[in-house]
């Protein structure tokens, strides 16, 4: 039987894409200045009594793919990495160094990275992994050799 939780993720993943709004409400105008990501200071670890795995959790395994540069069809990706969770019961975390990866309109977990800085990008990314428990981490381009 399929989770509910995949089957509202395919029910969303279409080629279609939303308008900026903010394009069409100033006419073409330059809206506001996107957020920069920027890598926690310090050392926190995370805590450990966070996101444990549920009593009975059927999932093998978590694994991250990392998005730096946009994709040419999202939703092809987004098919791929939902069929890995139906059919191998591995869960995608998305790592992006992108304001808008284009997996966030379909309902995956979108985590970022801050792009620019490779030894920011790589320390959040080991965090995220420990936070996680991500088996690995496979770059976005790669995710048609998921099969």
């Amino acid at each position: 039987m399929m989770d509910p939780a995949w089957s509202a993720v395919l029910g969303r993943i279409t080629t279609a894409r939303p308008d900026d709004l903010d394009a069409l409400i100033r006419d073409g105008a330059a809206g506001p200045a996107h957020g920069r990501m920027l890598p926690a200071g310090g050392a926190v670890p995370p805590s450990a009594a966070l996101w444990r795995r549920a009593e009975g959790d059927a999932t093998l395994s978590r694994i991250g793919v990392r998005i730096a540069e946009p994709l040419a069809d999202p939703a092809r990706a987004a098919l791929r990495l939902s069929a890995a969770a139906i059919e191998r019961r591995v869960i995608p975390v998305i790592l992006s160094r992108l304001d808008q990866s284009g997996f966030e309109r379909f309902g995956f977990r979108v985590e970022r990275v801050p792009a620019g800085d490779e030894a920011a990008a790589r320390a959040v990314e080991a965090e995220l992994t420990r936070f996680w428990d991500l088996a690995i981490i496979v770059d976005g381009r790669d995710i048609g050799l998921l099969g």
